[in-house]
């Protein structure tokens, strides 16, 4: 990441926390600052692009696989979709990038898969079809049951 950019996103992320916007964001105000650049430099990052030039494709990632390993106190850890959607908002509401509102929709719609992300759950491996039971017909096609044939193997 070039230094202009890591600049230009330092700068607006410090306009969007120095106005209104953090006053009832609670616990998450002392880490909003750090929450937010790390959040639109890896967006930027993604396909090697300006900050005003991300898209829908480079902040689901960002804020799933990035931001979500952050140390962020569990507190305020809920409301980081929120907060990371409001700036993108704001963003287009100061001109600096185009569909600002629609990506910061889509980023409040992660919020529960980023939730189990950050907290470390992972996803139930599913098994997709019925379990096989003992007195089934063997899946080989023999015409035996299981525990007769490939059960044992």
């Amino acid at each position: 990441m070039t230094d202009a950019r890591r600049d230009r996103i330092e700068s607006w992320v410090a306009d969007f926390c120095g106005g209104d916007a953090l006053t009832d964001r609670g616990e998450l105000r002392e880490a909003a600052g750090g929450v937010l650049v790390a959040f639109l430099e890896a967006a930027c990052r993604r396909r090697d692009v300006e900050p005003g030039d991300v898209e829908e494709e480079d902040i689901g990632p960002a804020l799933l696989e990035h931001v979500a390993r952050l140390a962020v106190p569990d507190d305020a850890r809920s409301g980081v979709p929120a907060l990371c959607g409001d700036l993108l908002g704001w963003l287009e509401t100061e001109g600096r990038l185009s569909g600002g509102r629609a990506l910061g929709t889509f980023v409040r719609a992660l919020g529960p898969r980023y939730l189990e992300r950050s907290a470390g759950k992972g996803t139930p491996d599913r098994r997709p079809g019925t379990k096989l039971g003992r007195n089934d017909p063997c899946p080989c096609g023999s015409g035996n049951k299981y525990k007769k044939c490939c059960m044992n193997l």
